[in-house]
């Protein structure tokens, strides 16, 4: 999901330990909301199918009191359901909900650490004003306004939600393979032994890397320039100077196609 503004937020620990999350949008909240709501919606009418079926039975000339009370205790229930998922969730799925969790989704405090149960209480209460004054338009506001995308229940209760750093890859992975597509760099085979894999240092790996991140964005004659210099580094290293001469660029796609399995976690 590609937020519509790239917010990030730093935090450092008591132990001086720098951590830096990229806070969720309006986007990815409003799916995993509602995916949230789908359940919900499942279970209510469950649970409404459930109450017609037994005030049915309990409606003729037996006990007719019966079903005005199953009726007010299902509403409660309703209530006490609809609240108490996003609660409950939250509270024991480690800040998120089932749908936070298919997209990646997670509650934090504002110091980076686990969200205290006080503060998922706290956040979930005032989602009723972040409702008003209906479809969430509140909240909406609030995030899009915010600088740490923020819906009022988050501002009371010190929660910031991120995106979890391994979706972060997924997605990166993804954008970078659709662009070297795009580009239709030749493939090379490039007989790389484990010996020659060895070779390469953390290092190596992150200027590699650093230069296909610049391949979405960069004109091809600027990447070209950019690649001969780190292609011959690379060929130096693995002994593979034949593989660079005409194509520096496709040696560094095949070359980051080949090691990023090693590298990427």
């Amino acid at each position: 999901m590609n937020e519509s503004l790239d917010k990030k937020v730093t935090i450092i620990t008591p132990e001086q330990v720098q951590l830096q999350f990229q806070t969720a949008g309006i986007g990815s909240r409003a799916i995993a909301h509602l995916l949230d709501t789908l359940i919900l919606m499942v279970v209510n009418g469950l649970l409404f199918f459930f109450v017609l079926l037994v005030r049915r039975l309990y409606a003729g000339d037996w006990l007719p009191a019966v079903a005005d009370y199953l009726m007010a205790f299902s509403i409660i229930l309703l209530i006490l359901l609809n609240l108490g998922y996003f609660i409950c969730t939250e509270a024991f799925m480690g800040g998120q909900t089932v749908g936070k969790r298919l997209l990646g989704l997670r509650v934090l405090q504002n110091n980076g650490q686990s969200a205290t149960m006080l503060s998922i209480l706290i956040r979930n209460l005032f989602r009723l004003l972040d409702m008003m004054p209906s479809f969430y338009f509140l909240g909406a506001v609030c995030i899009m306004f915010s600088a740490k995308d923020k819906r009022i229940g988050d501002m009371v209760a010190g929660t910031i939600v991120v995106i979890e750093a391994r979706f972060e890859r997924v997605k990166r992975r993804k954008l970078l393979d659709k662009a070297i597509i795009r580009k239709n760099y030749p493939n090379l085979v490039l007989n790389l032994e484990e010996a020659g894999k060895e070779r390469i240092t953390a290092q190596d790996w992150q200027l590699l890397l650093a230069w296909v991140e610049r391949i979405p964005t960069m004109p091809a004659a600027r990447l070209t320039e950019l690649a001969e210099p780190i292609a011959q580094h690379f060929a130096r290293t693995l002994k593979l100077d034949q593989m660079v001469a005409k194509e520096p660029a496709a040696f560094l796609v095949n070359l980051y196609g080949i090691l990023r399995g090693d590298w990427e976690v």
